[in-house]
């Protein structure tokens, strides 16, 4: 790469005032991983204080492929281009790694396959209190988690790349502070490259499957927009997809043509294999399908007396409630799960298609279904069981863009006295977790 090239990838990505960055390694992002989080790991523990040399890049604990791919994608070009010192970080324990299928395929097609050696997780970081760096980039969500701030006073978020809503936080700290809408963050951090940046196939690849798999595919009409386009007419060629293309197909490829996007055989392949892969959790039970796609918020109940705070959870399941969570089995995981992470509060959304009923994609029918759950903490006066969970019932039954209504095809019988229950189908089957996180935030902490 041109030197006056990597002067435009740095101003575009904010990454600093450093002089001319030297060009990137051209050696495998296995490699870059592995190598990272052994000098990170080595650093920490020969001396607590080294911690604060490195940016940690972390997406979301749901540790979903767009989070994934982000914060790799992220590190990858602080680290090879501007020659900072910056190691991504994935939220959820080595022994989680499993519960992701569609992350494990993704991963193997950017020669990612030792996970142990070439991710850092928290896994990695057991044991060690405060946490040893104090410096945080975020991607695809725009809070730092308490865990990381909560006893680290000089905690600093330095960029946020993001596509939720935003909570307006880190305004004067985060730069770049890109939080936009988009099918998938992955787009924002591959559309900050200039068109005449060198990407190593493997990162463009594990970027393009994040989008892929946010966007169904990029199908016309769907969650896909235009930076979602444009990001993708960018990695494509890029990519490993690149290698089974024409030179003419690759000189189509175009953000102002959608629909031949979508419609790559390429593209139409990977999508299916990562949403076979996504949606396939026959081999999980109901507590692995709780904490597979999970994300914890806390709140504080502004219309309380005594304003309490409380920690919510929201589990993504894709997955028919009835087909994993019957004969009890929802009740008695979800009060386990609530124990284990100390909630006050567990919403439960299921995303599936009904087979035999077909839509206007040819597949089945999409259907959404919400479990949730409202339980006691260890100071049942402090709660006020009852009046949280119908402030939480009747919040949700006048939203207009959830659109739910009482789900009367299945009945708990095995719910505990200090737990209040309720079983909705969604109406607008489009509404995820990123309309309810919001909704959810908006009923309990509003006055």
């Amino acid at each position: 790469m041109k030197p006056s090239a990597l002067r435009r990838l740095s101003t575009a990505l904010n990454l600093g005032k450093a002089s001319v960055p030297v060009p990137p390694d051209t050696s495998s992002l296995a490699t870059f991983l592995s190598t990272s989080r052994e000098k990170y790991l080595n650093d920490i523990r020969a001396s607590p204080s080294k911690g604060d040399e490195w940016t940690v890049v972390m997406g979301n604990e749901a540790g979903d492929l767009d989070s994934l791919a982000s914060s790799i994608a992220y590190a990858w070009v602080q680290s090879e281009i501007q020659k900072t010192q910056f190691i991504p970080l994935i939220q959820t324990g080595r022994d989680d790694f499993n519960l992701r299928a569609e992350n494990l395929h993704a991963l193997k097609l950017a020669g990612i396959n030792d996970l142990q050696q070439q991710l850092l997780s928290t896994s990695d970081l057991e044991g060690i209190n405060p946490f040893p760096s104090h410096t945080f980039a975020l991607v695809d969500h725009n809070r730092l988690g308490r865990s990381f701030s909560e006893h680290i006073p000089n905690a600093k978020v330095v960029a946020v790349v993001d596509h939720h809503e935003d909570e307006h936080l880190y305004e004067e700290s985060a730069d770049p502070r890109k939080v936009a809408p988009a099918g998938s963050c992955a787009s924002h951090v591959a559309t900050m490259f200039p068109k005449d940046a060198s990407v190593p196939k493997e990162l463009a690849t594990l970027l393009l499957s994040a989008i892929l798999i946010d966007t169904g595919g990029l199908v016309v009409d769907g969650k896909a927009i235009q930076v979602d386009h444009e990001a993708a007419s960018f990695l494509i060629p890029r990519s490993t997809l690149s290698d089974s293309m024409s030179s003419s197909t690759l000189g189509s490829v175009s953000p102002n043509n959608p629909r031949l996007l979508a419609d790559l055989p390429s593209v139409k392949q990977l999508s299916k294999e990562l949403s076979d892969k996504k949606t396939d959790v026959s081999h999980l039970g109901a507590w692995d399908l709780l904490r597979r796609d999970y994300k914890e918020y806390t709140y504080t109940l502004h219309w309380h007396p005594s304003t309490p705070m409380i920690k919510a959870g929201l589990a993504t399941v894709p997955s028919q409630l009835r087909s994993w969570g019957s004969g009890g089995k929802l009740e008695a995981e979800a009060q386990r799960w609530m124990e284990h992470q100390q909630l006050s509060v567990l919403g439960v959304l299921t995303t599936f298609r009904i087979s035999g009923k077909f839509g206007k994609s040819g597949k089945g029918k999409h259907r959404r279904e919400m479990a949730w759950f409202v339980r006691d903490g260890s100071d049942s006066q402090t709660l006020q069981l009852d009046d949280t969970a119908t402030r939480l019932w009747k919040g949700l039954e006048a939203n207009e863009e959830v659109q739910v209504k009482k789900h009367n095809k299945m009945n708990l019988s095995q719910v505990p006295p200090t737990m209040r229950v309720m079983l909705y189908k969604q109406g607008n089957a489009k509404a995820t977790r990123k309309a309810t996180a919001p909704l959810l935030k908006n009923i309990l902490e509003s006055a």
